[in-house]
């Protein structure tokens, strides 16, 4: 049963941004039509601003657009719950909101007659993506299964190839990712057809979809910021955001940035509320540049590392980059992980957890081969890295993901339920 329209081409820039965006998983708003998990990423270092930051392994540069429109959402929508009463009035609807959380049986139904085979069509060698493979090499590998992939190298035609040659060879898993969904769309509705799950970020249609609820994203960083400005500055700051509501489904991280960080009292002024259009170095060098000219004193910076990490070079090079400055981003990016264990003014990160995303899809791989239920969702939350020590268990975990998968409930939660027997009840939406 295919999606009754197919929506606008979502550039692989544009998507991915969405689970982290710093950008996660960025991953994902829980209710917006489309979007994909924003990577960590390693930008360039952040004391050389006047040349923009590689994308790496994407920066947005266009606004997001809705995948794949489905003809029905796969449950009624409820409403979200924030964590204020003001907030939760005016929550959206959602599809996950109205999914029990999953309960893995030992119970197994129908098998599909498939290879034993899992692909993973990976569009850049990025150190995002190669840490996904690495750890859904390992999972496949546990399991007995034979794990095998390809590197499109952001070029869409290609990445359809590869999949049209995953498909002819003969797979039980597809793992994808956003680059063109109009193009990886038909592909990924003919291997459910086939029997083969089809496990992706954000992306439909598919039996298992990555996702992050922005708002919480969002509100989990404001809150962190107003303990500090509560604790520091005797509830009284002057707080910048970097927004990104040029890309619709942020415009909730928007929302739960400010109400989190507005809690910590009357004292907080939001100075400065604006997009800096790209995400790189140069771009959040720039506007802090500009934004400190009209206001000096500014104390609180909010938004995504790699932006925040020009913002950081624009108050080192004015001279303002001190002990009474909080800066906070979004994504785990390597440098900024870095600035928070020198100390300083870069206070923390919210990261997420994808080389045990990898992990969990060559589990799901199996257990679909096996006819056991798998999540429909994987809702994916925002860590917070604000000491060398959370920092060195955060890493610790990631490059051991077999150990850390039996504590996977820290990192994410899974929720619905989908299996072999029940494939027609595939997302047809972003969820």
């Amino acid at each position: 049963m295919a999606a009754s329209a197919q929506a606008p081409h979502v550039s692989r820039r544009a998507a991915l941004r969405l689970l982290g965006l710093g950008s996660g998983l960025a991953l994902v708003g829980a209710c917006a039509p489309a979007a994909a998990p924003t990577p960590p990423t390693a930008p360039a270092a952040a004391t050389k601003p006047t040349a923009p930051a590689a994308a790496a392994p994407a920066a947005t540069t266009a606004p997001a657009t809705s995948a794949p429109a489905a003809t029905t959402a796969p449950t009624a929508a409820a409403t979200a719950a924030p964590t204020t009463a003001s907030a939760a009035a005016a929550a959206p609807t959602t599809v996950t909101s109205t999914l029990k959380p999953f309960q893995a049986k030992d119970a197994a139904g129908g098998k599909p007659d498939l290879p034993k085979r899992v692909a993973w069509a990976n569009t850049s060698d990025a150190e995002f993506f190669l840490s996904i493979t690495t750890a859904m090499e390992t999972a496949a590998k546990d399991r007995g299964l034979e794990f095998i992939t390809a590197i499109a190298n952001d070029d869409s035609a290609k990445n359809v190839e590869q999949i049209n040659t995953f498909l002819q060879r003969g797979i039980a898993a597809l793992a994808i990712q956003p680059l063109d969904a109009n193009a990886q769309a038909p592909l990924m509705q003919q291997a459910i057809d086939k029997g083969i799950a089809v496990l992706s970020l954000v992306t439909p249609p598919s039996t298992n979809q990555v996702i992050a609820n922005q708002y919480k994203v969002g509100n989990a960083q404001g809150l962190a910021a107003a303990k500090w400005i509560k604790e520091n500055l005797d509830g009284k700051a002057k707080v910048f955001y970097f927004n990104f509501d040029h890309i619709e489904v942020l415009k909730e991280r928007h929302r739960g940035v400010l109400e989190g960080v507005k809690t910590a009292g009357p004292g907080v002024e939001i100075v400065s509320d604006i997009d800096p259009g790209k995400i790189t170095n140069d771009a959040g060098f720039q506007t802090m540049n500009t934004a400190l000219q009209a206001h000096p004193d500014i104390n609180v910076i909010l938004g995504g590392d790699t932006v925040c990490l020009g913002a950081l070079a624009a108050l080192e090079s004015a001279g303002k980059a001190n002990g009474k400055v909080y800066i906070s981003g979004i994504d785990g990016d390597k440098e900024a992980l870095n600035k928070i264990k020198e100390g300083g003014a870069y206070k923390a990160s919210f990261a997420f957890a994808y080389p045990l995303m990898g992990y969990a899809w060559g589990q799901y791989a199996a257990d679909w081969l096996e006819g056991k239920d798998i999540p429909l969702v994987s809702q994916f939350n925002a860590i917070e890295l604000n000491s060398a020590q959370t920092i060195d268990q955060f890493n610790s975990d990631m490059q051991n993901a077999t150990n850390t998968w039996k504590k996977a409930d820290t990192y994410f939660t899974n929720l619905g339920t989908i299996s072999y027997d029940t494939r027609q009840n595939f997302l047809k939406v972003a969820a």
